[in-house]
């Protein structure tokens, strides 16, 4: 009778070894797509739900700083852009959503309004993508005026990376410890791809002033 030597042992339970681990990775794996399968299923047979009550967010254009005249003619060309799409996105409807899948839309209001809801969505995202182009233009020139506008987006949910990145120094440069440590409760989700790079951009300038 031949015997196995000790190597030839090893090296079978090892390939017995992974071939179970990759079983239950595959099976795993199936259990998450089907679970994602019926999940989406369910969703789809949602009735449409009551959304005017939603949180629909209205910009205070009376009240933030849009009406700069800038010395550089190239940026005010550029702000004078910003400024009319800014005017044009107020009169539409917005809502944050943020972190809410389709999935989980269409689970609570209904696969019905998934196309609205995904509506209000963008033109959330198109405002306050303008509104961050437009206070960067004017930063140079009217930091002030600029740090309201990213204030007010931040305090509205936004995870712009570059709102909280300018802020973050503009806090620094005024020697500000406490508002610059409140952003990081105003990060929407840290766990998104946007939430952990705003993380690291303001760890970064942490590192960046020791002394701050």
């Amino acid at each position: 009778m031949r015997l196995f030597t000790l190597p030839i042992v090893i090296t079978i339970l090892v390939a017995v070894l992974n071939h179970n681990i990759n079983k239950n990775k595959n099976d795993s794996s199936k259990v998450t797509i089907a679970s994602y399968l019926k999940r989406e299923d369910n969703a789809n047979c949602v009735r449409r739900k009551d959304i005017s009550n939603l949180p629909y967010i209205s910009v205070p254009l009376e009240t933030l700083p849009i009406d700069i005249t800038l010395n550089d003619e190239k940026k005010q060309s550029k702000i004078e852009k910003y400024r009319k799409e800014i005017e044009y996105l107020s009169d539409k409807q917005m809502l944050n959503l943020i972190g809410i899948s389709n999935t989980e839309l269409k689970e609570k209001y209904g696969v019905a309004n998934l196309e609205l809801l995904s509506t209000y969505d963008q033109n959330y995202g198109k405002m306050f993508s303008n509104l961050q182009w437009y206070s960067s233009e004017i930063y140079d020139e009217y930091p002030k005026e600029a740090v309201a506008i990213m204030e007010y987006m931040v305090n509205t949910g936004t995870d712009i990376i570059s709102t909280y990145d300018l802020l973050g120094k503009y806090y620094v440069q005024k020697n500000d410890r406490a508002s610059f440590d409140n952003l990081f409760s105003k990060i929407p989700d840290k766990n998104s791809v946007s939430g952990k790079t705003i993380v690291s951009k303001l760890n970064q300038i942490l590192e960046d002033n020791p002394e701050f």
